[in-house]
């Protein structure tokens, strides 16, 4: 699965799901941290990648890309890098052609 991290969870997601066979890049790597949900949008599609953000609000209209939202406050704060690749890469096999929208 080709993941895009938003810039609430940790750099260090990337690089374990890069390790579960994944292609996941964080924000950071493409310029699109702290920059308007527009960006992030245009960079995933332009990428074929499923955002994975906590902002449900924010990428709730949002059409024509994946948008995987998992809540932050869900995820144990010591690890959390961790915890999120696990339930990423579990969320990926059981959905290997996830529908563009909201999850």
């Amino acid at each position: 699965m080709r993941f895009l991290i938003d810039q609430m969870f940790p750099h260090a997601t990337r690089e374990l799901l890069n390790e579960l066979g994944h292609d996941a890049v964080h924000v950071r790597d493409r310029g699109v941290d702290a920059r308007p949900d527009a960006e992030v949008v245009a960079v995933a599609a332009a990428e074929e990648r499923v955002i994975v953000t906590e902002n449900v609000k924010d990428f709730a209209g949002v059409h024509g890309v994946t948008v995987l939202c998992v809540l932050k406050s869900r995820l144990p704060p010591q690890g959390m890098h961790v915890h999120l690749a696990e339930l990423l890469d579990k969320w990926a096999m059981a959905h290997p052609e996830p529908y563009r929208g909201l999850h």
